[in-house]
């Protein structure tokens, strides 16, 4: 006789829900990358506290917007102060990138796994069907009814769909394991994923160009690369009585190029914001498409359980209409979770990067 199972035990059996929150704060407080910031920081302040006391107290850097001569060993200090002040901004600021690249991948990991495990739902009565219509062909097949060619062929369809089932098994289990390692988790704990995300066409408050403005003052990797700009700057102008003519030569050409590095990359990242916002619409007209599928395949539902019940159809056939509705809900879910994800580095244009720079 079965075992009925209390309310207690069965929610001891239950996995352990995880959000999107609760994922992002185990990786934020477990990422090595963030640590190893911390404790440059942490360095960069010592380093900074030591050269002062050095110098026999606080320095102050000094107005650099012109050329200006000092005393080499002045010089020295002064630059090692400003180098490590410098450093210490882009340190934060590298911080902060982390932990939206961070936001984002976990983001990306429950995206990829929602959609995994909506496709084994699908995998998995695609095989349960495959399977009937080979065993139903092998009995057609013994009583003469179904030739072996025809038998074979039902038997590929089975083990293919089998073997698919098993691929994306093995597949959503290398999720589960990305993730947890980026939780600090251990492999094989598993968790009920919480991800609830609806479909809100995305409304722009400003028009486009103040928008990206506003963006590209507000980007990270543009501040970045201003901090490398200030660099080249205090470098040219702030220099030792024995800096040397072609020293400074080259102090000018790093100087021009990182104004023009800043420049080009404002114009890349400007161009992508654009894209990203012209790729919003394009979802938006993906999504009503899928939403019509959608709606077809549970007509066409409908009509193939009518039929059954009129005698028209078989069972396979309506269980067929029925995938075609799931995997259309599929298809639609896809959507709504990327375009959740685009709408996410939308407004944070710090994570858009040119894909061809990026793999440089």
């Amino acid at each position: 006789p079965e075992v009925e199972l209390t309310e207690e035990e069965l929610a001891a059996m239950a996995l352990p829900q995880l959000t999107v929150e609760e994922a992002l704060a185990k990786a934020i407080k477990y990422s090595p990358d963030l640590r190893e910031i911390e404790d440059n920081l942490d360095y960069l302040k010592e380093t900074i506290d030591d050269i002062e006391d050095s110098a026999g107290g606080s320095v102050k850097i000094p107005n650099y917007e012109y050329k200006k001569w000092v005393n080499d060993g002045w010089q020295q200090v002064v630059s090692g102060i400003f180098q490590m002040e410098m450093g210490e901004k882009q340190a934060k600021i590298g911080r902060d990138i982390r932990k939206l690249a961070l936001e984002v991948t976990v983001k990306s990991y429950f995206t990829s796994i929602m959609n995994h495990q909506d496709s084994l739902e699908l995998v998995k009565k695609n095989a349960e069907i495959q399977q009937r219509l080979y065993e139903q062909g092998y009995t057609k097949y013994r009583l003469g009814m179904l030739s072996k060619y025809n038998l074979d062929q039902l038997q590929v369809a089975a083990q293919k769909a089998k073997d698919n089932v098993a691929l994306l098994e093995t597949t959503l289990e290398q999720q589960y394991i990305k993730l947890n390692n980026l939780m600090g988790e251990s492999a094989d704990k598993r968790f009920e994923y919480i991800y609830d995300v609806t479909f809100e066409p995305y409304e722009l408050k400003l028009p486009i160009d103040q928008y990206i403005s506003n963006a590209l003052n507000d980007d990270m990797t543009i501040e970045m690369m201003e901090l490398s700009l200030e660099s080249a700057k205090f470098t040219k102008n702030y220099v030792g009585e024995s800096n040397t003519y072609l020293d400074s030569m080259k102090q000018e050409l790093d100087y021009d190029t990182a104004k023009r590095d800043l420049k080009t990359a404002k114009e890349k990242k400007e161009l992508l914001i654009r894209n990203a916002y012209l790729q919003l619409g394009q979802m938006e007209s993906m999504y009503a498409s899928a939403q019509a599928d959608l709606t077809k395949a549970q007509a066409d539902y409908r009509v193939a359980q009518v039929n059954l019940q009129a005698g028209n159809v078989t069972k396979t056939v309506v269980e067929q209409a029925e995938m075609g509705v799931i995997s259309a809900q599929n298809a639609l879910n896809e959507i709504v979770y990327n375009y959740d994800m685009l709408v996410y580095t939308f407004e944070n244009p710090s994570l858009l990067a040119d894909t061809g720079a990026a793999a440089k």
